[in-house]
């Protein structure tokens, strides 16, 4: 790639005006923009031109469906003027939710409005045409043994959290196989993919270089335990049915595997079982809507570290 490409890929569009380099809300793409227009150049990371091409199809077609996406503008994957995958989209003016400053009222607000448009998303796309197979196929890891050795094993978790983990994903295991009907997914949806105004309005879900079809409860595992609550609440009783039999106990496997992986890259240095057990499965309506999970494991909860 040339040293900078910018100038060119705005004029070859007849995009006009200056344009400032803007911090990337992940690895997978240089983002610059002018006041209208967002460039995303792919970067050399090994999943940068994959998902470049998943999102130039589903983008627009979640869009379409009238879910809350930027308008895909123009996408290149010729190589003709640079040596990778580019795109051009309607810049929406807001923040990520992860970093900005809301209230907690305006931040359970927004991701209400997050679960609202999962639901529209997994109820209006019914079709994706894929004739290259750009779209991805999410699939939830069934078995976490492996990665759990593997920290136990680098030191990254203690014996006790080991035992604790174990029990907990025996107990989780039976109910999370079972899975739901399959519906179109945005597949990344965390808090630097929602953007939102200062005032905690949701303004748009953006990349959607995971996008494809699998289980509808997939869509939460990025999401904080502690707001599924208030996304569910948007997703609405209604819709609830289509995330399956035990949704939340699903939520609690990948937000295990999740925080394992974390763990690993060093992201993270404890795992969240208090989280995981006590504080989601007692604390977060157990009586109200049940989980298929036994309340024993809240017994066995013990907090991650590293000692």
């Amino acid at each position: 790639m040339s040293p900078d490409p910018v100038d060119a890929l705005l004029s070859v569009h007849g995009v006009p005006g200056p344009w400032e380099p803007l911090r990337a809300t992940g690895v997978a793409n240089r983002i610059d923009a002018t006041q209208t227009v967002v460039l995303r150049v792919a970067t050399d990371h090994p999943d940068a031109v994959a998902d470049a091409l998943t999102d130039s199809i589903a983008a627009p077609v979640a869009r379409d469906a009238g879910i809350l996406t930027p308008r895909l503008i123009a996408f290149d994957g010729s190589r003709e003027l640079i040596d990778r995958p580019f795109s051009l989209w309607e810049r929406i003016h807001g923040e990520t939710l992860g970093s900005v400053d809301l209230t907690p009222e305006q931040r359970e607000g927004l991701w209400r409005a997050v679960g609202r448009e999962l639901a529209q998303l997994h109820n209006r796309v019914l079709s994706c045409p894929d004739p290259k197979g750009y779209l991805d196929r999410p699939e939830r890891e069934l078995n976490l043994g492996p990665p759990l050795k593997r920290a136990a094993d680098a030191g990254r978790i203690s014996r006790s959290v080991t035992r604790a983990t174990e029990r907990l994903m025996d107990e989780l295991r039976p109910h999370v196989a079972v899975g739901a009907e399959v519906r179109f997914l945005h597949n990344d949806v965390h808090e630097m993919n929602v953007m939102g105004s200062s005032g905690g309005a949701l303004l748009a879900i953006i990349d959607r270089g995971d996008a494809g079809w699998g289980d509808p409860t997939l869509d939460f595992a990025g999401i904080p335990l502690d707001a599924i609550p208030c996304a569910l609440g948007g997703y609405g009783s209604h819709n609830s049915k289509q995330l399956g039999d035990c949704p939340k106990t699903r939520f609690i496997w990948d937000r295990v595997h999740i925080a394992l992986e974390d763990v690993l890259d060093g992201r993270e240095n404890k795992l969240p079982l208090a989280e995981c057990s006590a504080s989601w499965i007692a604390h977060k309506h157990l009586a109200a809507s049940p989980v298929c999970l036994p309340a024993a494991s809240a017994a066995h909860s013990t907090h991650g570290s590293m000692t």
